[in-house]
């Protein structure tokens, strides 16, 4: 098979060229979000705090947004948050934004080196790359807080490269490190692993692997979602989401199998009702085929490891999981980069391979502003359009006003604070959610005019306003203390 090669000192240029160039554009959505307070309590404010307990031996109980305590691993089963927390005391609220930069960026490297296995021309594994770094999937996610199925997915071809290289010892490392990511990213490893039995069908080693994997990812998830999770008070947020469709997985499954037709229709068609979201779940296949699935539809095994993504996507009874928008397609990318060029490094003439190499990043990249540009679904755009003068900008509040305020508050003080302002104020022991709390009990309040009368449920929340005193406002910005008895 003929390849384009490059030198060495060619090829490293050009590596470093495009990894410096993900990694900045990166940090102009996600920390520039960060800095100018664009990002919320619910999700980074609750995971940084988590971490925080973490460091501190206690894990977070939910009073950010629950009104009984419970703990945060009854909700989401994520261990990334315990092992990463002593990095807060380096990077502090910035921790997990950074980390999830990096993860990408190695993801990134992992697909270099996994399509690297399969082909020795040069430019297939960093096209691979360049498209990976430029899928919607990951600028979406980026855009939005931080979450641990970004990591997740990250850990995927590093899985598949060292499993191809038969290096069992490091891919079992990383079936564990991806089961603990989420309660549900196990059911997703069980689908990939069964999937790759194709591939491996020859191998006998690498056959008793995977059926090892396959055992282990599937107990996993219902050990931790049947047992563990409910044991620790909950369900499980991310069950709540199908809880329309059955009372536990096991009635789901029955469900979804024994009303096949009912279970496709759902799969494509609006099931909210509300004709304000017709066409967000095509939109998203569209976006998905334009983005590798076509190429995927050629390599059918990795078409099926889709089937659990897309039933935690379609299925979910919130319209947001539904489209382009957050970090609900992130899983998705590692698949589609990987399966596209599997299919295209086939390609014996090079000048076909290589221009639909270059066909396919380009069509990821006009998605990836189409995502960003006119979607059907609702979208951070202000988060994302790095290439505007808006998302350099705060409009709601003067940001260098805010961090003033911010200043005046003790480390050791509790604080119930609007959420953008809770992912700064996250490293203390007591930090509240104001539009959450059932009662406003913190030593400081820190919030926008917005929230002076916030009503839930069609009553003021702020109810004890007298027992405060304002220290500090601009008229848009509010700091106030407890009064001393």
């Amino acid at each position: 098979m003929k390849a384009m090669t490059l030198s060495t000192r060619q090829k490293n240029i050009t590596l470093a060229s495009v990894f410096t160039l993900a990694g900045v554009l990166y940090c102009l959505i996600s920390l520039v979000n960060h800095y100018l307070f664009k990002t919320y309590a619910l999700d980074l404010g609750l995971y940084t705090h988590a971490m925080y307990d973490y460091a501190h031996f206690r894990i977070d109980d939910c009073s950010m947004f629950k009104a009984v305590p419970q703990s945060i691993l009854s909700d989401h089963f994520d261990l990334y948050l315990a092992i990463l927390s002593p990095l807060v005391y380096i990077f502090g609220s910035y921790t997990l934004l950074l980390v999830q930069i990096v993860a990408v960026l190695l993801g990134g490297w992992g697909i270099y080196k996994l399509i690297g296995l399969y082909t020795d021309d040069n430019w297939m594994p960093i096209v691979a790359s360049t498209t990976f770094f430029m899928s919607f999937g990951i600028i979406q996610a980026l855009a939005f807080d931080y979450h641990s199925n970004v990591l997740t997915a990250m850990m995927l071809p590093w899985l598949l490269y060292f499993f191809k290289r038969r290096k069992f010892g490091l891919s079992t490392l990383f079936v564990v490190l991806f089961v603990i990511g989420k309660e549900n990213m196990s059911l997703w490893l069980f689908f990939i692993v069964i999937c790759l039995m194709w591939d491996y069908r020859k191998d006998k080693q690498a056959i008793w692997h995977l059926v090892a994997y396959a055992v282990f990812s599937l107990a996993y998830f219902f050990i931790i979602n049947m047992i563990v999770m409910p044991k620790l008070g909950g369900s499980g947020g991310g069950f709540a989401r199908y809880a329309h469709l059955g009372d536990n997985y096991f009635d789901i499954a029955q469900r979804l199998v024994t009303h096949p037709w009912e279970t496709l229709q759902m799969f494509f068609t609006n099931t909210n009702g509300i004709s304000e979201y017709d066409g967000i779940k095509e939109e998203f296949y569209m976006c998905a085929l334009a983005s590798g699935m076509l190429l995927t539809l050629l390599k059918p095994n990795y078409l099926l490891m889709l089937i659990p993504l897309l039933a935690q996507k379609m299925l979910a009874a919130e319209t947001n999981f539904w489209g382009v928008s957050f970090q609900y397609s992130v899983e998705f990318v590692p698949i589609l980069v990987v399966s596209s060029f599997l299919v295209l490094v086939k390609l014996r003439n090079v000048k076909w391979r290589m221009a639909l190499c270059f066909a396919l990043l380009l069509s990821t990249v006009l998605t990836t502003f189409y995502t960003i540009g006119v979607p059907k679904s609702d979208i951070l755009v202000d988060q994302l359009c790095v290439y505007q003068g808006r998302h350099y900008e705060q409009e709601e509040f003067d940001v260098r006003y805010a961090r003033e305020l911010i200043k005046m508050i003790p480390d050791d003080a509790s604080v119930s604070a609007a959420t953008y302002f809770v992912p700064h104020l996250a490293l203390r022991e007591n930090i509240q959610n104001f539009a959450y709390a059932t009662k406003i009990d913190a030593d400081y309040v820190l919030i926008t005019e917005h929230y002076v009368n916030y009503k839930r449920k069609g009553q003021v929340l702020f109810t004890n306003r007298s027992e405060y005193e304002t220290i500090a406002s601009d008229g848009r910005l509010h700091l106030l203390r407890r009064k001393l008895q």
